[in-house]
């Protein structure tokens, strides 16, 4: 099920002309377009990841879903820490979790 649900999302991107939009943006001198390890081919495939991941944070629409998950994220964290202290586990230290809230 996974592979098909990995397979429809790339179809749907290729179909809606999603890899013309990424090759545009990673030409030599975009912005995203820098050397991050060296070697052309991985760095090409780095700047597109880059790309899609400042198109999702950037977009007025995924604001809400990130403002959730920033809001829900600690929370979650210390309800982790809490139950893997319960009864006498050692689990996450409670000092390391609330410097990270």
């Amino acid at each position: 099920m996974s592979a098909s649900a990995v397979h429809l999302i790339f179809l749907q991107a290729l179909n809606a002309g999603s890899a013309e939009k990424l090759e545009a943006a990673c030409i030599p001198g975009a912005p995203y377009s820098l050397p991050y390890i060296g070697i052309e081919a991985v760095d090409h495939g780095l700047c597109q990841a880059v790309t899609i991941f400042h198109a999702g944070l950037n977009s007025e629409s995924t604001l809400p879903i990130l403002h959730y998950f920033v809001a829900a994220i600690p929370v979650g964290s210390m309800l982790v820490a809490v139950e893997a202290r319960r009864n006498g586990g050692r689990g996450i230290p409670w000092y390391i979790v609330s410097r990270l809230v």
